[in-house]
């Protein structure tokens, strides 16, 4: 896609979301967002991993309560499995998927096992997730409404549906082979949430901005007090550190898929990508309460409606912790193709010369 239709289709988006519609997934899904990456003969637009993730950022800047990322990568699994006519599918990508057992029966393949947490699980129309890794991975595609799926309603602190299904005997719509393992949808699924993060940190900080310059406390704007001025210039760097980290972490999808055969889980920039923008989103949230003191904790303010998502993300598919420990034995084990020295610090070697 060139950078002049990725322009355009960024900011179609951004005049959706500014608008506010009450129905803001209704739209978007009638714009043809949901399916941005499937190719334009079959309804898409052909957008890649990186032009997904940017309109992504739109999305979190603009809290939009949507279920934007999962459908998107829904959709792409959705093609990969040679399945039509999907509405709202979504996606359960988890470390437990290992758990789930595929058995044969006399009228085909039956699923067992629990999938927790999905977003919008209960109003989804199909599932899809991924179980095993390397070459034995398969893609599991399940409609909602098939019988054997049993649902436990939940919710994130955002008040966004995360719900448990239940799979007992469940007979799927399509298993086929996967295009990567279990562990690397969940990577995926990791960096779009990172871009939902940068979005929503960016919209932190212009929030944060804004009420400083209007905020009068002892005759001035609390903006001009230096400890004030200290703490938005700290917020504006982990602003501009989660925007670095998701971009880098959404082109790396496409890198991987590129590479044909690279694991995803084995790019630093991909592994990288919920560690900084969650350590970015733990900052930026205590920053902009502490700027708007009592008020943004109150539901009549917009604030909580990005902070809330930010407490919500920051765990979902991977906290800081878990990441982290990836990384660092991915780097120990020497899965980068480097030394750690070269690992760590990649201009050592030119820098030797």
């Amino acid at each position: 896609m060139s950078d002049e239709t990725r322009d355009m289709l960024c900011e179609a988006a951004r005049r959706i979301l500014a608008d506010k519609p009450e129905d803001v997934w209704g739209v978007l899904q009638e714009s043809g967002f949901d399916k941005a990456m499937l190719p334009e003969s079959k309804g898409g637009a052909g957008v890649s991993w990186a032009d997904a993730c940017a309109l992504l950022t739109l999305a979190g800047e603009h809290a939009a309560n949507a279920p934007l990322a999962e459908a998107m990568a829904g959709h792409w699994l959705m093609d990969h499995a040679g399945i039509e006519g999907a509405t709202l599918p979504t996606i359960a990508p988890s470390v437990l998927n290992e758990h789930i057992q595929v058995s044969a029966s006399g009228d085909g393949q039956r699923v067992d096992g629990t999938l927790h947490r999905v977003p919008w699980g209960d109003a989804c129309t199909h599932v899809a997730f991924i179980a095993g890794s390397g070459t034995a991975s398969q893609l599991i595609v399940l409609a909602r409404d098939a019988a054997g799926i049993c649902v436990t309603p939940g919710r994130n602190l955002a008040g966004e549906p995360r719900d448990t299904l239940v799979l007992d005997g469940a007979v799927p719509v399509a298993i086929v082979p996967a295009p990567f393992g279990a562990r690397d949808l969940l990577c995926l699924a990791a960096i779009l949430r990172s871009a939902l993060m940068a979005g929503a940190i960016e919209r932190c900080l212009v929030l944060a901005v804004e009420y400083a310059n209007l905020r009068v406390q002892f005759g001035r704007p609390i903006g001009k007090f230096q400890a004030v001025q200290q703490s938005i210039a700290v917020l504006a760097t982990q602003a501009a550190a989660a925007r670095a980290a998701s971009e880098a972490g959404s082109e790396a999808i496409d890198e991987s898929l590129a590479a044909m055969g690279e694991p995803l889980t084995q790019n630093i920039a991909a592994a990288s990508a919920k560690i900084r923008t969650g350590e970015a989103a733990g900052q930026a949230c205590a920053i902009t309460h502490q700027v708007f003191g009592a008020i943004g904790f109150t539901e009549e303010h917009e604030l909580h409606h990005f902070t809330k998502r930010l407490w919500s993300w920051r765990d979902e598919y991977g906290n800081e912790a878990f990441w982290s420990q990836a990384l660092g034995e991915l780097i120990l084990s020497g899965g980068t193709g480097q030394s750690l020295w070269h690992t760590v610090v990649p201009t050592a070697s030119g820098a030797a010369r």
